[in-house]
């Protein structure tokens, strides 16, 4: 495995950075206020989303504050075939996660928000990871937790990752579902979604 200095200092950078990004961009965008369609998920679900995307990441600072939680604990994986391995694709996952965010985050600008709606006056946004991926902000909270759960091989991290990945396509496809119909854009949507993949770029040719 990688020397624990070295694991603690690259995740809790990563972690602050993505943490303290985060932050500055949702105080920064003035979301919409009126909306003409939504589709939202029960207000539990609302709640644990973020939970589950955000929570993860704040195990790093819990490591350097309580650094025996880190290995040697019940839900710690230990000693592993290829463990360095998988640290270095967790490392890996986190930045591609981190940077699918930012971008997403940047190329929706306002229309960046939890809530499953169509504003108003909103557009259909297909540039930066949009042009290949329809939901880049999912797919980015998948790397991130999937990322962290590997770089500290922690058990119940890989279980956060996992139900991650379950809310997030039960929101993408809620999404879907409320973008392709009339209230949303129809027919350019469903256009739209032949030519994109999901979560990742598809190999299909619209």
């Amino acid at each position: 495995m990688f020397p624990r200095d070295l694991v603690w200092y690259l995740a809790f950078g990563m972690a602050a950075a993505t943490v303290a990004t985060l932050f500055v961009f949702s105080r920064r965008v003035d979301h919409p206020k009126e909306f003409r369609a939504q589709d939202n998920p029960p207000p539990v679900l609302q709640v644990v989303w973020p939970i589950l995307f955000l929570g993860p990441l704040t195990y790093p600072f819990l490591v350097v504050v309580a650094p025996a939680l880190a290995y040697g604990t019940v839900v710690t994986l230990g000693i592993i075939p290829f463990g360095e391995v998988l640290q270095v694709v967790g490392l890996a996952l986190w930045a591609v996660g981190g940077i699918l965010v930012l971008r997403a985050g940047r190329a929706l600008g306002r229309f960046m928000t939890i809530q499953i709606v169509i504003a108003r006056d909103h557009e259909l946004v297909t540039i930066g990871p949009y042009a290949r991926i329809r939901h880049p902000t999912y797919a980015g909270a998948i790397f991130l937790t999937t990322g962290v759960a590997l770089v500290f091989l922690n058990a119940v991290l890989l279980a956060a990752a996992v139900l991650v990945v379950v809310v997030a396509n039960y929101r993408a496809r809620k999404e879907e579902r409320l973008l392709a119909s009339p209230e949303g854009f129809g027919a350019e949507y469903r256009q739209y979604m032949a030519r994109t993949g999901r979560f990742l770029p598809t190999l299909r040719r619209a």
